[in-house]
């Protein structure tokens, strides 16, 4: 199966110290998907994300954790429409160049 999505969305952050932040991530987006599943048909759909992150930075590099909570549905305008939710971790490191 694969999905194509385009997720616009906010992210609020609050500092800790120098090196530490929170932050709350929320997105939503039209997704398409190529394969239709017992709980969902092929095609046009939303994703919504939200999560809760932590990022630390050690020296130049940036170290971030943000576990999430993902639902895909269609909203109505197909015949399957069950939708599902997905419980994610992502890792992340980044560096400026």
């Amino acid at each position: 199966m694969r999905e194509y999505v385009l997720n616009l969305g906010f992210l609020i952050r609050k500092s800790i110290n120098k090196n530490c932040s929170f932050y709350v991530l929320g997105s939503v987006g039209p997704m398409i998907t190529d394969t239709e599943t017992e709980r969902m048909s092929k095609g046009f759909a939303f994703s919504d994300v939200l999560a809760l992150g932590f990022s630390f930075r050690v020296q130049k590099i940036q170290f971030d954790i943000r576990p999430e909570i993902r639902h895909v549905s269609n909203a109505g305008l197909s015949s399957k429409n069950a939708g599902y939710n997905t419980k994610n971790i992502e890792f992340g490191i980044s560096y400026p160049l």
